[in-house]
């Protein structure tokens, strides 16, 4: 019997959520804090906002060129090897990113850092979502994609917190304990048996990018791969500015920017897991739907209505953390994919969907700044639009709640 068709979890799928979590909550710390920790090393390194930008659009861009490399090597060779090898890739780059000396030196770090993140959520999603009893897949999908909000919440505290006192090198170094994972992946957790049982199936001189372009795959492909685009941007022209956007307007120093930005962690930490819930009861498109009304509204209000608020911090920061409660979104994608695309190319077409997407998203930084000026206001608006025409173009996808993924 596969791991999939047991009726409750067993000690297998808690091991294996357990390990998607850890590995998506330390790389999303560790991309996060190349974002976070420039309100310390740009003084250091001598950076304006245009050295800025290119460190935090390298690292991004690399997740996309990760994503690729990695999602076919673990369609090839396994999820669990391309979980490790993908952790000892970007602790590798975090590391020497604690040794930077200049502007070129931190970029090409950011680079390898982020070429390792790009590989870890699409191994660690797939072989969640193909060993998880279908009808508890989007609530799996969901407590595992929790460790973004988290790790988020750790990078802000650790590098508006802990960095001033410690060093912003030393809170690089602090990253690399994550390297910890390996011997524990290697030891607990079992690889996917239905991409073991489907390694017959694959036709070894058969390119998977090839296929995913094949009559059959192309239209469904090109669909979640712009809903994830879309769901991408609104995500990046919000936070790869927000924590300044939010100390630059309200005068606040970096410990009081920290805090505020945390209301819109746990915001996310709630949507996150709500999403779950409502994603296994009312369905995927649905669910999608409304968690993008939600970040639209929340958006709008704190960039385009922010001027009407500006006397009232509180009603700032709910509409904040509503905007937190819409980044839910991204408990849909892992439990979409399994759902979508065969096995043989479930974890390219999900490494391409999330990290091409991601790394696209080395312009963010820079349209936030070219259009939002030095107030950043209106390019964190443009992620609202976004949001919308995720929410939209979502109901071209098929519904696919509990579909048994042994099957595709």
């Amino acid at each position: 019997m596969l791991l999939s068709e047991s009726s409750t979890p067993t000690g297998a799928h808690r091991r294996i959520l357990l390990f998607s979590w850890l590995g998506w909550l330390a790389v999303f710390y560790t991309l996060i804090l190349f974002f976070q920790l420039s309100m310390l090393f740009r003084q250091e390194l001598g950076l304006d906002d245009d050295g800025v930008k290119r460190v935090k659009a390298v690292a991004l861009a690399m997740t996309g060129v990760g994503g690729i490399l990695f999602g076919i090597f673990a369609d090839r060779f396994g999820r669990r090897r391309a979980m490790i090898f993908s952790i000892l890739v970007y602790v590798a780059g975090t590391a020497a990113a604690g040794f930077a000396r200049d502007l070129v030196e931190i970029v090409a770090y950011a680079a390898i850092a982020g070429f390792g993140i790009g590989g870890q959520w699409a191994a660690g999603q797939t072989l969640l979502g193909e060993t998880v009893p279908p009808r508890l897949r989007g609530r799996f999908g969901a407590l595992a994609q929790t460790g973004a909000p988290l790790g988020l919440g750790v990078a802000t505290i650790v590098a508006t917190q802990v960095a001033p006192v410690i060093g912003w090198r030393e809170a690089f170094w602090l990253s690399c304990a994550a390297v910890g994972m390996v011997p524990l992946i290697l030891w607990l957790v079992p690889e996917s048996d239905v991409w073991i049982a489907h390694r017959s199936n694959v036709v070894a001189d058969r390119s998977k990018l090839v296929e995913l372009f094949s009559p059959g795959l192309r239209g469904l492909f090109a669909v979640a791969f712009f809903v994830t685009l879309f769901n991408m941007a609104n995500y990046w022209f919000t936070f790869s500015w927000l924590p300044e956007y939010v100390g630059r307007r309200w005068n606040l120093e970096i410990q009081r920017t920290g805090q505020w930005t945390l209301i819109f962690v746990f915001g996310s930490l709630t949507g996150y897991l709500l999403y779950g819930l409502c994603s296994d009861r009312w369905g995927r498109r649905r669910a999608f739907t409304a968690f993008c009304a939600l970040m639209a509204l929340g958006l709008t209000m704190i960039t385009l209505f922010q001027e009407a608020i500006r006397h009232r911090p509180e009603i700032f920061l709910f509409f904040t953390f509503l905007a937190g409660v819409g980044t839910g979104t991204w408990s849909n994608f892992g439990p979409m994919y399994t759902e979508l695309f065969p096995t043989h190319v479930r974890t390219t077409a999900g490494g391409i969907c999330m990290n091409v997407t991601r790394g696209i998203q080395f312009v963010a930084p820079l349209m936030v700044v070219w259009v939002g000026g030095r107030t950043l206001g209106a390019g964190i608006a443009l992620a609202a639009g976004f949001a919308v025409l995720a929410g939209a173009l979502v109901w071209l996808l098929p519904e696919t709640r509990g579909a048994a993924v042994a099957e595709i």
